[in-house]
């Protein structure tokens, strides 16, 4: 059996493409969906309900109290897990597929090649109105990104280890994926297949805010999530104090430019910050130059 794993919380809007993307999906594998509904305050519980009543395969648990994306996933991932599935597909409440034989193709792919425990594919990204691609970005795991999107993963169920998600829930991150797939890569065999399968919202959310220092907070995360994954396997995560700390400095400095937000600038990114490129070197002379500044912010794009 595959499990379609779907957290989501305050998603009225997208849920029902969601739900809707997945039960038109053509799999010969048996299929149940999970939806782990975080406390939604809107719509999200009706439409959720609605699809449950129609849809034996469909279980949808509502929490009382919301419980983070993290414990709710890792929640769900127990039930899974409990449940005997063999494979689990991720799938979050405001993204959707867009390829029908997506889950098909990926489980023929894992029953085809038992050495493999992952596959993920291509996509697309929905801003707006606007959608572009993405595929496998090169590099494996670093501060930025694992290299994929969450909504095209599939994975072998057995690669789940009690012991890893109760070390992940106690580190109280705010994202799962990142950690988990760090782990997954140390373990099994990665497979990208390029046929674009699913669309990534990108939206206002969690992991996407629209203010500065709520970016810079997830920037921070990165570091963190990265570093405690050095700490799990010492030597094979590439985890540098001195580049974690370069690669925030580069973040504060860019947001600073992005969002004309002085309040960002510290002593150590005037003092101790030593840029790498001479863009970096112009914005941190900007910050010392008011006039400079205003010119260099006018041109933000140019200076990205």
């Amino acid at each position: 059996m595959i499990a379609v794993c779907i957290a989501t919380y305050n998603h009225e809007a997208f849920i029902a493409e969601a739900i809707e993307s997945v039960l038109s999906q053509q799999c010969d594998e048996a299929m149940c969906i999970y939806i782990g509904d975080d406390a939604s305050t809107d719509g999200t519980s009706s439409v959720c309900r609605r699809y449950a009543g129609q849809d034996k395969r469909i279980v949808y648990i509502r929490r009382e109290t919301n419980m983070g994306l993290v414990r709710n996933t890792i929640d769900l991932y127990r039930r899974i897990i409990a449940d005997g599935a063999d494979y689990i597909a991720m799938l979050d409440g405001d993204d959707f597929w867009c390829h029908k034989g997506k889950l098909q193709m990926q489980v023929e792919y894992l029953r085809a090649h038992p050495e493999c425990g992952f596959v993920h594919t291509g996509g697309r990204v929905l801003s707006g109105c606007n959608k572009w691609t993405f595929g496998q970005r090169e590099g494996v795991y670093g501060i930025d990104s694992p290299g994929f999107a969450n909504c095209t993963v599939v994975f072998r169920t057995k690669l789940l280890d009690e012991k890893v998600l109760e070390t992940i829930e106690a580190q109280d991150f705010r994202w799962l994926d990142y950690p988990l797939y760090g782990v997954f890569y140390q373990k099994t065999k990665w497979v990208y297949l390029p046929e674009e399968t699913a669309v990534w919202r990108d939206h206002e959310s969690v992991s996407q805010p629209r203010e500065a220092k709520a970016i810079l907070r997830n920037r921070e995360e990165r570091c963190r999530m990265w570093k405690w994954l050095d700490t799990q396997f010492p030597g094979k995560v590439g985890y540098s104090e001195t580049e974690a700390q370069n690669y925030l400095y580069e973040q504060r400095l860019n947001l600073i430019y992005q969002f004309g937000d002085l309040s960002l600038v510290t002593p150590e990114l005037l003092n101790a910050y030593q840029p790498r490129s001479w863009k970096l070197r112009m914005k941190k002379i900007g910050l010392k130059n008011k006039i400079f500044y205003s010119i260099l912010r006018k041109f933000s794009q140019k200076f990205a």
